[in-house]
This record gives C-alpha cells, structure tokens and sequence, in this order.
C-alpha cells in the first residue's frame, strides 16, 4: 500500500518516500521506523481487541491528501510537479512487508524510477543508465539527475562515459553559445568571466562600425573593385599603405575578433561536458556537506540545480541589442 499523504498517528507528520516505513503485523497500522520504536508498540494496539483494521478504516481518502514523495509538503491533486521543489510526481510503491521503496534518482520512466505516469516506458531521464552508479566522490547517477534536471538522459549517459571510458561528446549548444550557456546552466563564475569577454568583443565590434563606418565602406568598395581585377594583391597594398597604424588596426581587429569567438566556440564545444560534470560533482558535494536539518539534501539538489532561463532570456535579448543597434543607429544617423 501507498502511504504518501496518510500521516503517521504517533509523529502526526505525513508519509513521504524518503520515510522508513513500518506496518503493525496484526492491524496494518502504518509508522515512521523512529516512531514505532520510540513507543515500542502499535499507536492503535488499544483497538486490536475490538478487531481495528486499518486499511478498513482508511479505505475512504477523505483525510489522504497529496504530498510530494521529495519534500513532504501538500501538493495540487492534479499537479505533474512539486510546487515547491520541481519533483514529478507520481504514486511510489511498496514492498511486500508496507515498506516504501524509494530509489536515488526520483524518477521515472525506467524499472525503480519515480516520475511523471505519463512518462513511463516512454522515457528514461536517466538515459539507461542506474540511479545508484557511482559518479566518484559519493556522488550518485541519481543525485547527479536532481540537479542537472533538464535535459538529464543526455548529460547522465555522458557523465557515466566520462566516468567509466573517460569519453566525451562535442556539445553543439555550449559551441553556439559559449559563456550564456555556462550562466544557463549556472556555472556563474566561469559563464561571468566568458560572457564578459563576448559582450567586450561585440562592443568592440559595434564601436568600430559606427566610429569607423566610412573607412569600412572604402575598403568593401576597394575590395569589391579587387575582385574584378588580375592585380588584386598591389591594390589591397597600395590601400593599407595609404592607411594609418590605427586605421590599419581597425581593419583587422574585426576578423581577428572572429578567430577568438571561433575558437571559443570548438574549445567550449569539446570541454564543456567535462566542465559541467566537474561542476555538477562540486556543487552535488557542497549541498549534502552543508544541508541542516530539517533541510532534505534531495530537495536542496533540485532546488539549486537546473538551469537560469531568465538569465539567458536576457543575455540573449542584450545580444540582439548590441549587434542589432549600430545598425539601426547608423541607417537612423
């Protein structure tokens, strides 16, 4: 039987899956492990001679209300995930003896994992691979999920890669954006530093086109010209020799600002897992040292991990800014 949301009768305090929970052998009364033996009999054990039957007195769920199996407060009954702390949710079973089974990842869509019902079968969040392998460090596949939370069955399958065959894959979305996907995915003192350094270049870039937009033109029209003729090499020369030191800087600067962001771009494509995964074990780590009670370390992973999407929703709207301005400044002018 499913005890979320019934409470215990010695404690008063609702079932969750985290609980040890014991069933008295002649009534089924159900109690928390500590509460029953601190008492050292049934909290009901007055009503056994009168044939109490708990499961008979609790069929009705007039006094069940729905709880989050994570953290133990009262959710919606129609609620996919914990107002409060992001679990799915879904009935958790129970073993033979009324015990709850719980398993480290929380949640579902494979054998032992606890989740969204209309996932299951569908999709495993943790890509195959078992809540309760070893990342190093004490930390689990499970624990590893909680906190990385989207997009989990692609980043578990490559943090147990790395881990087992110290193999990685080419991260397309850390390659596209680069230090705003680091401040996504809350790596905020990496993301702060190569964000900074984009927005720089970008500023650059935006302050040459506006400062230095007539020089530009003459040489895509000197360009353009070259294109046309067998002699193109003296006519780019005999332009930048007629150019200034700075003049001739500006010109450049621009393409070789491009290498760097290109660079960046395949270095983040290719570490970022690594980066991330090292992360995820920190940050994992920190959280289970410095929990207190009554915190649940499982729900503080949940809560602290995932990503910032209104951070990137506007760092994403401060590019467009940036890139997009000088133009409309320039056409304006």
């Amino acid at each position: 039987m499913d005890y979320i949301g019934n409470k215990c009768p010695v404690c008063n305090k609702y079932f969750h899956a985290d609980d040890d929970v014991v069933v008295c052998p002649e009534c089924g009364t159900p109690h928390h492990r500590e509460c029953y033996d601190l008492t050292g009999h049934c909290a009901n054990e007055g009503l056994h001679a009168q044939g109490y039957d708990y499961q008979t007195e609790n069929n009705s769920t007039k006094d069940k209300v729905n709880v989050c199996p994570s953290c133990g407060k009262e959710v919606d009954e129609d609620s996919f995930f914990c107002k409060h702390c992001g679990t799915p949710l879904s009935s958790q079973k129970t073993d033979t003896t009324g015990q709850q089974r719980t398993n480290p990842s929380g949640f579902e869509g494979a054998p032992g994992q606890a989740g969204n019902p209309f996932f299951v079968n569908i999709i495993d969040p943790l890509g195959g691979v078992p809540g309760d392998t070893d990342f190093g460090d004490g930390v689990t596949a499970g624990e590893a999920a909680k906190y990385v939370k989207q997009n989990t069955p692609y980043f578990i399958r490559i943090f147990s890669n790395i881990k087992n065959f110290n193999k990685s894959k080419f991260n397309f979305s850390a390659a596209l954006f680069t230090g705003g996907y680091l401040l996504y995915r809350k790596m905020y003192k990496l993301g702060a530093i190569f964000t900074g350094l984009q927005l720089a270049m970008l500023i650059v870039e935006s302050y040459i086109s506006i400062a230095y937009s007539s020089l530009l033109d003459e040489f895509m029209n000197i360009y353009s010209n070259a294109l046309s003729t067998s002699d193109m090499a003296s006519s780019f020369l005999q332009f930048m020799q007629g150019c200034s030191l700075s003049e001739q800087l500006v010109l450049f600067l621009p393409t070789l600002i491009e290498f760097v962001r290109i660079a960046m771009m395949i270095v983040f494509g290719i570490c970022f897992n690594r980066m991330y995964f090292k992360h995820c074990k920190k940050q994992i780590i920190s959280i289970k040292q410095t929990a207190k009670e009554p915190e649940n370390p499982e729900t503080l992973l949940q809560t602290k991990g995932g990503v910032n999407t209104a951070l990137a929703i506007s760092l994403l709207i401060a590019y467009f800014i940036i890139v997009y301005l000088p133009s409309f400044i320039t056409n304006f002018l």
